[in-house]
């Protein structure tokens, strides 16, 4: 790979139109203080990169998030010491941004919000450690106030994953196992061999929505208390609520908006909405919730900051990316993004190569 760096790059770009994005030339992203420049050589995909490109991006956004590549140009006054060569992956706040996004050839993130990828896992792999993987872990050790490994909560206590094959699912189970807890998870049959692989104690059928709300309840000896919805639509909330606890204080948080049914399901049960851009510590204009400003969160950052330096001590220990689904190279974005819309593609990462 060459050391040059060229002045414009090729990236997948929002047009006027929404869900008419195209791969066109684009300046290679400047850098600000606390940023280095990556040469992209994976990239994975997110539902998120998909409906940015059909609902929310504004003209001229590179979209994508998720990467892995090695490090080409370093800004000034890093927090992190990296060095031009290292081989990094992580996440950036693709769809809403003319200089951030990785669905590029290049794509700039700041020093301290990125993880060097340790030599146990490969460099595609890494890229799967992205979006999905920053999720799984603000849910369950930020937002639900788990502490890092190697602290562990009672043994006793089941945690709930809805949509356990899913990308935030799987990683939700490896992570909740880390530290300690019983999973049970909520698929389809077809994945339940794959769930249990991750580490999953128990899987339940979502297709029978009684039968699955009575195998939750069974299997947990009453129901939950904790988990995570990684749906957040149609039939999710009243199965993923169904399986706990009625009257006892519990915690379930959603990847969308939670429905009225959700938020009033329980006075006791706590359903919570977790965006994982806010872990940048940006303010920014929530494509979600019709553009409502979303304020900085310093606190969300700091979390963000400390995940990233643990991350390969995570790898190192055991937790797995997704399967991966190769797609091809930048000009297959977008039969990426039909795939994932019709649902063509399950249990798996589509996952890109540029190198």
């Amino acid at each position: 790979m060459s050391n040059s760096i060229p002045q414009t790059m090729k990236a997948l770009v929002a047009n006027e139109q929404k869900g008419s994005a195209t791969v066109r030339e684009v300046p290679v992203p400047q850098l600000d203080d606390n940023e280095v420049l990556i040469k992209i050589q994976y990239a994975a995909q997110n539902p998120t990169d998909w409906k940015h490109e059909a609902f929310f991006s504004p003209k001229d956004a590179i979209i994508g998030c998720d990467y892995a590549g090695t490090v080409v140009k370093l800004g000034n006054n890093l927090a992190s010491p990296l060095q031009v060569g290292d081989k990094v992956a992580g996440w950036v706040h693709g769809g809403l941004f003319p200089n951030k996004g990785s669905y590029a050839e290049y794509a700039k993130q700041e020093s301290d919000l990125l993880f060097k990828v340790p030599e146990s896992i490969s460099l595609k792999e890494a890229s799967h450690f992205g979006c999905a993987w920053i999720t799984a872990l603000q849910v369950i050790l930020y937002d639900q106030k788990n502490d890092f490994p190697p602290t562990k909560v009672d043994a006793n206590t089941w945690y709930l994953v809805y949509g356990a094959s899913t990308s935030v699912g799987l990683f939700a189970v490896q992570l909740a196992k880390s530290i300690g807890y019983k999973v049970v998870g909520v698929c389809s049959e077809r994945n339940f061999d794959l769930v249990k692989s991750y580490g999953a104690d128990e899987v339940v059928d979502y297709r029978d929505g009684a039968k699955a709300k009575e195998d939750i309840k069974r299997i947990t000896n009453g129901g939950v208390n904790i988990g995570l919805d990684c749906i957040s639509e149609g039939d999710s909330f009243d199965i993923a609520l169904g399986g706990f606890k009625k009257g006892e204080k519990g915690r379930l948080n959603a990847l969308l908006p939670p429905s009225d049914f959700a938020k009033n399901f329980d006075e006791n049960i706590h359903c919570d909405w977790t965006l994982a851009y806010t872990v940048f510590g940006k303010a920014f204009d929530n494509p979600f919730t019709g553009g409502v400003p979303l304020p900085a969160n310093k606190d969300e950052r700091a979390f963000a900051v400390k995940a990233f330096a643990k991350t390969p001590e995570f790898i190192n220990n055991g937790i797995k990316p997704n399967p991966v689904h190769d797609m091809g190279g930048l000009d297959t974005v977008k039969d990426g993004f039909e795939h994932q819309k019709s649902g063509k593609v399950s249990a798996k990462k589509i996952t890109y190569t540029y190198a």
